[in-house]
């Protein structure tokens, strides 16, 4: 069922069409022409809101029963932090318990429990590499992008980069957020789940997903679960040209291991699925 619009759209809609009525700086003469032709009018703001309201890449979806390992939970924010202070024991944890507490938000699985990314490395892209190769030594798992995840490879999108630049307002070594492990948006293709985020929602990118895995080994074990979208993330294989695709973790089925690939932004399969995580409204 399609819900309608709330309160608080309408008024920031309205605020729109007075911002920019206010800018035009219309006259006396123009304003009651447009009275006159108030149907014509009307009509060409229905079209406007149509056309803007259309879904980018609506077609990009499939149904999708893929989920996580019989047995699998999210950890404690606790659980996560003992696991994170084997590799980081410097690391301030003292404002985990405070800052995941609350109730989580809608659509969230649990409390997810990163290191600053500053804390691991210079750059997000040297944090990532150090995480990729801490859980690394606990598994079986093939980087298939190794060499290939410098500042000319990957970057963030902007909207997961905002939400970092928030995120180390809070106290402390960690950061702390509610979120999910991709069940949300199984059968989407990434750039449809962007587009569909909530306001307050981010991608993972691959170092938030590497943690997460180091936290959560039991994440995906095998065949027929859910693989893992890197939605926070734009990746370009050759280092020039467009950003075009998105890192995944993903069982490899020949080498019967967990791997790091990449695929266009646009390619819809149901055994995907974008994570995300989430802000504090």
């Amino acid at each position: 069922m399609t819900e309608m619009i709330t309160p608080g759209q309408l008024k920031q809609i309205k605020r729109f069409c007075e911002d920019a009525l206010d800018a035009m700086e219309i006259n006396k003469e123009v304003a009651q022409r447009v009275i006159q032709k108030g149907g014509e009018f009307q009509e060409k703001l229905k079209r406007i809101v149509k056309k803007l309201g259309v879904l980018p890449y609506a077609d990009e979806e499939t149904e999708s029963n893929y989920g996580y390992p019989d047995g699998f939970r999210i950890r404690t924010p606790q659980e996560q932090v003992e696991t994170l202070k084997k590799h980081f024991p410097n690391l301030d944890s003292s404002y985990v318990t405070e800052l995941a507490s609350g109730e989580l938000p809608e659509w969230t699985e649990g409390w997810g429990v990163i290191p600053a990314y500053e804390e691991v490395g210079k750059t997000y892209h040297e944090a990532t590499v150090r995480a990729i190769g801490l859980f690394v030594k606990d598994r079986k798992f093939q980087n298939w992008r190794e060499g290939a995840l410098t500042e000319e490879h990957l970057r963030l999108i902007e909207k997961t980069a905002q939400a970092h630049a928030l995120l180390n307002k809070q106290k402390g070594g960690y950061r702390v957020f509610p979120f999910q492990f991709g069940q949300r948006w199984r059968g989407h293709s990434v750039r449809n789940a962007q587009v569909r985020f909530a306001d307050n929602e981010f991608g993972l990118g691959p170092y938030e997903a590497a943690i997460l895995l180091l936290t959560h080994p039991d994440r995906i074990t095998g065949p027929n679960q859910l693989n893992i979208d890197c939605a926070g993330c734009e990746y370009r294989p050759g280092a020039d040209g467009d950003f075009f695709a998105c890192l995944r973790f993903y069982w490899y089925y020949s080498y019967e291991q967990l791997g790091l690939v990449y695929y266009g932004t646009d390619f819809v399969y149901k055994q995907w699925g974008a994570a995300s995580g989430f802000l504090a409204q």
